[in-house]
């Protein structure tokens, strides 16, 4: 009579194996045992920061966050008309940033904060009228306050 060969050996092992492991009952692991069977409610939670944490979130608080997104050029040319202009704008949109800025030869009036095109799009339509040649320009803007 003839032993079993190492491969048959190997498949019967395996299935052995196979069977032991289905026949036990999984268990079910609790990383906090003793409360199995809370209810989940509303609760408080508190938090209590140093005072040297308080003066770095202050101090985060002033400074000036800038991100990528997009402005309108309503104005680019001379100082006095670039000032006439951004008085102009701004008695139509008081709630509107506007930026004067210089770029060498030329002052350039840019407005808003706008995060994606779309906004500025919006922008554009709202200030095309009163100012035809104005256009989309990327640039960095000022986050708005969350307070």
């Amino acid at each position: 009579m003839r032993g079993l060969s190492p491969s048959h050996l190997l498949a019967v092992l395996f299935g052995l194996q196979a069977l032991a492991g289905a026949a036990q009952d999984p268990v079910k692991p609790f990383l906090f045992p003793h409360q199995q069977d809370t209810i989940p409610r509303m609760g408080d939670v508190q938090l209590t920061f140093g005072p040297g944490v308080e003066r770095l979130l202050a101090a985060y608080g002033e400074h000036k966050h800038r991100t990528d997104g997009y402005r309108v050029q309503i104005f680019l040319g001379d100082r006095t008309t670039a000032e006439t202009t951004k008085r102009t704008f701004l008695q139509k949109n008081p709630e509107v940033p506007v930026y004067l800025s210089w770029l060498a030869p030329n002052f350039r009036l840019r407005v808003g904060d706008c995060r994606t095109r779309l906004e500025a799009e919006h922008l554009l339509h709202e200030v095309k009228t009163t100012f035809p040649g104005s256009y989309i320009v990327p640039d960095e803007i000022e986050m708005p306050r969350v307070d």
